[in-house]
C-alpha cells in the first residue's frame, strides 16, 4: 500500500478530520442548504446537528476504481466524506459539543458512536428536532464512558495504515469465521434484487459476482424461495437496488454483506442456513 502525505496525516489524527461546508454551500447555494442563523440560535442540548467528515476507509472498486487490497494482501486506502448527525450536549459560543450518533461507514478512522465532539456552528449542514428522552439518553451515556468495558478510545490516536478494516461486529464474525479476507461494499453501490423478497421471505439466497465499476454494481444478487437464478430471472425478474435498498427489503442479510467476492448464503427464516464458496465462470 502506498499512501499520500494527506491521507498518511488523516491517520496520525484518528483517521477523520472535519470537512468545512461553506466553500460547497457558495458554488452551489440552490442545492446545499445550510443552517439559518435562527436555527442555530435555537440549538439546546438534546438538538441534533448534522456535519460533514473526511473518513479514511478501504477502497472500494464501485466508488474508487480502485481494488480493496493490494498484490501483498494490505489494504488500499482512500478517503471519502460521510455526512454524520450529533446530538447536542452543550452550546458554548460559537461551537456546540456533541455525542456522535452514526456508525461511519469509513474502516480507518477511530471515530466511533458516542465520541465527544466540538464542532463549529459554520460547520453545521443541518439541524433537527431534540431527541425524544434527552435525559435518559444522558443517564445511558454517562453509564457507556463509566463502563470499564467500553471499547472506545480517543478518536484522534493514530490508525494503523496496515490494520484490517473496521467493520460492523456481525460482519466481522461471519468472515472471521469462514476465513474470509472482509470487502466491505459501498453501501451506495448497488445490486441485484429480486422483486419478490420483503422482510417476511423465509428462503433467501445471496452470492457476489466480480464488481462492475461502469455500471456501480457491488457484485451482490439476492433473491428468494428459488434456488436457481435464471428460474427466478425468468419468473419473477430483479430490480437494481443500492445495498440500502437491499437492506431494507430483508435486514438479515447484512451480516454477509461484506463477504468477498465469490461467496454466498443461504437464510431460512432470518437466520443462517449456510455460507459457501461460489463458483464463478469466465463467461
Amino acid at each position: 500500500m502506498s499512501a499520500s502525505p494527506d491521507l498518511l496525516a488523516l491517520l496520525a489524527q484518528g483517521g477523520w478530520e472535519l470537512v468545512d461546508p461553506r466553500p460547497t454551500a457558495a458554488q452551489h447555494p440552490d442545492t446545499f442548504g445550510m443552517p439559518t442563523a435562527a436555527e442555530l440560535d435555537a440549538l439546546v442540548p438534546g438538538s441534533m446537528v448534522r456535519a460533514m467528515f473526511q473518513v479514511v476507509t478501504i477502497a472500494d472498486v464501485v466508488r474508487d476504481g480502485v481494488a480493496p487490497y493490494d498484490d501483498a494482501g494490505q489494504p488500499n486506502l482512500v478517503t471519502q466524506v460521510e455526512r454524520m448527525w450529533a446530538i447536542v450536549l452543550g452550546v458554548h459560543g460559537d461551537t456546540v459539543e456533541c455525542a456522535l450518533d452514526n456508525l461511519p461507514f469509513g474502516t480507518h478512522t477511530r471515530l466511533l458512536p458516542n465520541d465527544r465532539l466540538h464542532l463549529p456552528l459554520s460547520h453545521l449542514i443541518a439541524t433537527g428536532a431534540q431527541v425524544p428522552d434527552y435525559d435518559d439518553f444522558l443517564a445511558f451515556l454517562a453509564k457507556w464512558e463509566a463502563d470499564p468495558d467500553n471499547p472506545g478510545t480517543d478518536p484522534t490516536s493514530p490508525v494503523d495504515p496496515l490494520a484490517p478494516p473496521r467493520i460492523r461486529g456481525d460482519q466481522q464474525e461471519v468472515c472471521d469465521r469462514m476465513g474470509a479476507r472482509p470487502e466491505p461494499p459501498w453501501p451506495m453501490g448497488s445490486g441485484l434484487l429480486a422483486k419478490n423478497v420483503t422482510p417476511q421471505s423465509l428462503l433467501v439466497y445471496g452470492a457476489r459476482f466480480p464488481a462492475d465499476a461502469e455500471r456501480r454494481d457491488t457484485g451482490w444478487v439476492v433473491f428468494a424461495e428459488n434456488d436457481d437464478f435464471d428460474t427466478v430471472s425468468k419468473t419473477v425478474g430483479f430490480t437494481v437496488a443500492t445495498l440500502q435498498d437491499m437492506y431494507q427489503a430483508h435486514p438479515a442479510i447484512w451480516p454477509y454483506i461484506a463477504l468477498p467476492t465469490g461467496w454466498g448464503f443461504t437464510l431460512a427464516a432470518g437466520t443462517e442456513h449456510d455460507v459457501y464458496q461460489v463458483e464463478i465462470s469466465d463467461d
